[in-house]
């Protein structure tokens, strides 16, 4: 069983909402059992990230046996405009306090946290505490982990991968992880909940779990190195013309690599 909670209203006030689990109480003498949070549409023009999530909830979501909180469009505004940005013409993932940066190369706020939407988002975990955080985006086509504690899921999540299905990706290894502490991404939400974020002392885990997980630049083929600079356009222009045909060929993979998170101790 599902439960929905609005957790704060957009630019135009429009609800954010979370969908809840309702896993069955573990025994007093269990473990307690590591919730997950995975969200998308923090751009609204990512269109697949919020199917891929909605297809999760109906499919998988309500026999998950661990707690779980799952966001589908972080950006109502944007996702309803078909925008990257909000209503405010701000990118939410140029908006948090890490590395914020007010000459970003997407237009990150007059200051951080200044979109009710990042807010929203930020006292959401910052009250829910997760332990596995997964942001999905599209479309870099690759697993990145945020912070060295985020490694052992990305492998976790890289090994329900086929071989096959591995092709339009590419895993952040742990060298770049660890001789990156940040990457150049100012602002980004992935970097603050892995490298920022602190939960309050006693909290096991002290800080989450956070994989970035971009879908693939096209799903059969390899991944190029570099993407050609216009990527977006040519994903857009494939989505806008056969929309089923990308999500049929990675929504297994994707789903599998969801039900790993979920599982991930």
């Amino acid at each position: 069983m599902l439960r929905t909670e609005p957790i704060g209203h957009s630019v135009q006030q429009r609800a954010i909402i979370l969908y809840r689990n309702t896993p069955p109480a573990p025994p007093p003498s269990a473990p307690s059992r590591a919730s997950t949070l995975l969200i998308g549409g923090l751009h609204g023009d990512e269109r697949a990230t919020v199917t891929l999530l909605e297809t999760f909830l109906q499919q998988h979501a309500p026999t998950i046996p661990t707690p779980l909180l799952i966001l589908p469009i972080a950006n109502p505004d944007g996702y309803t405009q078909a925008t990257r940005h909000n209503a405010r013409s701000i990118d939410l993932n140029r908006n948090t306090e890490t590395g914020w940066n007010p000459h970003s190369d997407e237009p990150p706020g007059p200051h951080p946290w200044s979109e009710p939407e990042s807010r929203a988002l930020r006292d959401l975990i910052l009250r829910e505490r997760p332990a596995k955080i997964v942001l999905l985006h599209w479309a870099l086509g690759e697993l990145d982990p945020d912070g060295p504690q985020s490694i052992p899921l990305a492998h976790a999540l890289w090994a329900t991968l086929t071989e096959r299905e591995r092709l339009p990706y590419r895993l952040r290894t742990p060298e770049t992880v660890l001789s990156e502490p940040i990457p150049p991404c100012p602002g980004s939400f992935g970097q603050w909940c892995g490298h920022t974020l602190r939960y309050p002392e006693g909290t096991r885990p002290n800080r989450p779990s956070t994989l970035t997980l971009e879908l693939p630049y096209h799903p059969h083929l390899p991944r190029p190195n570099p993407l050609p600079p216009d990527h977006l356009t040519q994903l857009h222009a494939a989505w806008k013309h056969d929309p089923a045909a990308y999500l049929q060929a990675i929504e297994p993979g994707i789903h599998r690599m969801l039900l790993a998170a979920c599982a991930f101790q």
